[in-house]
């Protein structure tokens, strides 16, 4: 279930399926983050996406692994 646009906030991790990603910043409803697979290493690429298509993709909200 998509998550609601409002719930998502900056610093905080959040899981899509196969797909993990923190937000690293929201400016004018554009989403700013990294992304990782489970179980594999974090990206240092900088994604930006539209904050309404960012909660529709992901499902919930995660702790963030250390060091990132």
């Amino acid at each position: 279930m998509p998550m609601n646009e409002e719930d998502i906030q900056a610093g905080k991790c959040y899981s899509a399926g196969s797909d993990n990603y923190k937000v690293l910043t929201i400016t004018r409803q554009i989403v700013t983050y990294q992304a990782w697979p489970k179980g594999g290493k974090f990206s240092p690429l900088r994604i930006n996406c539209g904050l309404k298509a960012f909660a529709a993709a992901v499902r919930k909200e995660i702790i963030c692994p250390a060091g990132i």
